[in-house]
């Protein structure tokens, strides 16, 4: 009796909590939307930062970031999500005030045909059932949101899983050699087209609302699929949420609502508007780029490849900085193929065990042996820069971490004998070797307008 008693109670708790729930959505929406704006813009210049900070040739931190970025559209998603209820729970709000005044139309002080009275009686919803009918759209929005991000982040998880695997596999041929490379890419073809489809049904079946799920046999055969990727992409979490949407609602309706999310985020990916017909996409000769300058780039942009103080130079001296990119390392090596810098490219050990009088010890990583002016060498040596078609050959380089974000970079002073009175043109280029041929080879890097005018 008293477990009766107990769920009894339990069972009116939850119905007072379903009448005011509207509250809580209220302030969560109200409080969460704010939290979201801020975290969206701090996601997003940290995203810009690993961009500029890092690179990520390497498909396994290429992965990372991708998740990053779902990550972020998740956050972005959810915030749309929560304005719209928010302002659905406000019209709904404003639908109880109102029926508090006038609880229903009243059609005979309208004065209307009764050609319009009659279809107005068939088409106007009264206030009482515009309550029920917002009020049950507030809770499955708030609801379809959580949903929706969860939907975003499971996909970045496959991603993640696939690329962690496959990143494992090719560290164990690295590991244990050539010979059994042929094993490994054996093993890595088997396992990637079984993760692609067994992940491809998986995702049918839950945009479909179960389609392998009715089959009894092959229900059988999917059950562990179902429940392995469950696991994997943490869709267990929201597995409530979705089994009660879609035992509810109209399954065709929500392949509907489906289908029109999927075409407003891949349209946004891969469609882009824009009306500027005569205007380039990307850095150009004829274009004068705010971010080569440091009086003109704002304090939270970051040097893109490189930078001068102004467009406008008066003096003897000028100073250019070069933004060091460590997607370039590769090609920097080519120019210096006898030198080996201490760190490694990527994880470097931030211990070391040294043996010093018959005794071993522990200390931090040094790296004062390294040879500095190598390191400048083989770095400067890949950028060639000229003014006016004339080649720099004598410039000097130093290490330099320039004032926005703290950018590592080479600085140079270039001086200022052969410049013009008006308009004059930096160039730099790119050289290195290229491995397969041996011969050098040069690439346009940056090219910015300056105007000289002597003191």
């Amino acid at each position: 009796m008293s477990e009766e008693k107990s769920q009894d109670q339990i069972t009116q708790w939850l119905k007072k909590l379903e009448r005011e729930s509207w509250q809580l959505e209220l302030l969560v929406s109200a409080f969460t939307i704010f939290l979201l704006i801020g975290a969206s813009e701090s996601f997003g210049s940290y995203l810009l930062e690993l961009n500029y900070s890092y690179s990520f040739d390497n498909s396994l931190l290429g992965l990372i970031v991708f998740f990053l970025s779902l990550l972020l559209t998740s956050i972005q998603v959810l915030t749309a999500f929560l304005i719209i209820h928010l302002l659905l729970r406000g019209f709904w709000i404003g639908a109880i005030g109102l029926r508090s005044v006038q609880p229903s139309i009243n059609y005979e002080k309208l004065n209307y045909s009764e050609f319009f009275l009659e279809r107005l009686k068939k088409k106007v919803i009264g206030l009482d059932r515009l309550v029920v009918i917002l009020d049950e759209l507030c809770s499955v929005i708030f609801s379809l949101s959580f949903l929706i991000i969860f939907m975003i982040i499971s996909f970045g998880l496959y991603f993640l899983f696939v690329g962690v695997i496959g990143g494992a596999l090719v560290g164990m041929v690295n590991f244990f050699g050539a010979e059994v490379e042929g094993v490994f890419f054996v093993i890595f073809i088997i396992f990637f087209f079984s993760a692609l489809i067994s992940g491809l049904i998986y995702l049918i079946d839950y945009f479909t609302l179960g389609f392998f799920k009715k089959g009894r046999r092959f229900g059988k055969i999917y059950y562990p699929i179902y429940r392995f990727y469950s696991f994997i992409t943490l869709s267990f979490i929201s597995r409530s949420i979705y089994y009660n949407l879609i035992s509810k609602y109209s399954k065709k309706r929500i392949r509907l609502l489906y289908l029109v999310i999927g075409l407003v985020v891949f349209s946004n990916w891969f469609m882009d508007y824009d009306q500027y017909q005569y205007f380039p996409e990307g850095p150009t000769e004829l274009a004068i780029e705010t971010n080569y300058y440091d009086d003109t780039r704002s304090e939270k942009s970051y040097v893109e490849r490189v930078s001068v103080e102004s467009k406008y130079v008066s003096g003897s001296f000028m100073s250019l900085f070069l933004r060091y990119n460590p997607a370039d390392n590769e090609r920097i090596q080519s120019n210096c193929p006898d030198f080996e810098p201490l760190k490694n490219d990527g994880i470097n050990p931030r211990l070391a065990f040294v043996a010093k009088d018959n005794s071993y010890f522990i200390q931090s990583q040094d790296f004062e042996d390294e040879d500095k002016e190598k390191l400048l060498e083989c770095l400067s040596s890949y950028y060639e820069i000229s003014i006016n078609d004339s080649i720099y050959a004598d410039l000097k380089f130093y290490f330099h971490e320039h004032p926005a974000k703290s950018q590592k970079g080479i600085l140079t002073v270039i001086p200022t004998d052969w410049f013009e009175l008006g308009e004059n043109r930096i160039t730099v280029k790119r050289t290195f070797v290229d491995p397969d041929d041996s011969v050098a080879t040069k690439r346009d890097f940056a090219t910015l307008p300056i105007w000289f005018s002597p003191k």
